[in-house]
């Protein structure tokens, strides 16, 4: 039982953690997608001005004082407001997981390499490390079909579907910055398997008496 309660920990650990880290990401990755994808022209405003904006939104998602949305430049509609409470609670609840069971995971982990036993990971994150290329695999061939099966999933209403008339936002906020959320979080969470595949084959060889 102990040892489930170890593993639970260990993926709700590295799937919260590497959420938390793409969407942190965004602050960094946004003005530079917005920039070679002319976002700015798009929405007729400055980058500067644009990224404002985003900042604004991000807030609003990643806070949890933060409880009403306000963007400068955009306005909400009912439909997009609710939505963007159902992303903002999701955002806490991924916020809440990370905190709780990161220091768990990091400790169940250091036990394991004072103990030479990181080899337990190997199997586990040799199947975790499929995951990636396979959801990678789907999103190329149909992004489309992908995207729309991600938000049925996650969501139990149709708010999602935003009316550029009423949500501009969403002019500014094309799959192509999705794709790119997607990618990186599927890198990250391909990077912790092969780090842990690889760490866990030291162990072996270390046990080995050959």
């Amino acid at each position: 039982m102990k040892r489930i309660v170890h593993w639970l920990t260990l993926w709700l650990a590295i799937v919260s953690g590497v959420i938390f880290v793409t969407i942190l990401s965004t602050l960094l990755t946004f003005p530079i997608y917005a920039h070679m994808d002319n976002l700015p022209q798009i929405a007729a405003m400055s980058l500067g001005r644009l990224y404002h904006n985003y900042l604004q939104l991000m807030a609003y998602l990643d806070l949890p004082w933060i409880g009403t949305l306000h963007m400068q430049d955009f306005p909400t509609s009912l439909h997009g407001a609710f939505h963007f409470a159902d992303v903002h609670h999701l955002f806490i609840l991924d916020l809440v997981i990370a905190l709780v069971t990161i220091p768990f995971a990091i400790r169940w982990v250091r036990q394991l390499k004072a103990a030479k036993k990181r080899y337990l990971l190997v199997r586990p994150f040799m199947i975790g490390a499929v995951v990636p290329i396979i959801l990678t695999g789907l999103l190329s061939i149909n992004f489309d079909r992908f995207f729309i099966i991600f938000h049925e999933v996650l969501f139990r209403n149709r708010d999602w579907l935003f009316d550029p008339g009423t949500d501009p936002i969403i002019n500014v906020l094309p799959e192509g910055f999705f794709m790119l959320c997607f990618l990186t979080a599927f890198a990250l969470f391909e990077a912790i398997m092969v780090w842990g595949i690889w760490r866990g084959r030291q162990d072996a060889q270390r046990q080995s008496p050959f």
